[in-house]
């Protein structure tokens, strides 16, 4: 018996599910959306890498600066958003609204953003296309001192 039978007859046992390889079109898709620089982002890093290797189709989605270097090679897809404003009030404004329409052109199964500096886009989006949307709150902006 050859190792492909061998592992055929494993997977027929009953009760057992067989395993089934899906086309990049059949995998759950996520997209996680920040403001900050992709590269630097160790936490968005490990959560985008774990999930990717689960076998979930990821984008990261940031902030492109001036000042950034080329992304990284990683196993998820990553995109930077290029803003004309660099901080403050404008930044965020047009940071959300270049994010609204980015997400409006996609077609994720779940959009989650990271702290509330996105969330707005995310919400628009989600009830706008009838997906999911995920709130990973990992800061409290409003505790902290300026």
């Amino acid at each position: 018996m050859g190792k492909t039978e061998a592992a055929n007859r494993l997977y027929s046992i009953p009760g057992r599910k067989k395993f089934q390889s899906k086309t990049r079109a059949e995998l759950k898709k996520i997209i996680f959306t920040v403001t900050n620089d992709l590269n630097h982002d160790q936490r968005m890093m490990r959560i985008c890498s774990s999930l990717a290797n689960a076998g979930y189709a990821i984008t990261l989605v940031g902030a492109g600066k001036t000042y950034s270097s080329p992304l990284a090679r990683e196993n998820y897809n990553q995109k930077r958003l290029h803003c004309f404003f660099k901080t403050g009030f404008g930044f965020y404004a047009e940071y959300n609204i270049r994010l609204f329409f980015y997400l409006l052109f996609q077609k994720p199964d779940i959009i989650c953003c990271i702290d509330l500096d996105t969330m707005l886009p995310v919400w628009l989006t989600s009830k706008l296309k009838n997906k999911k949307r995920v709130y990973d709150a990992h800061e409290y902006f409003s505790q902290q001192k300026k």
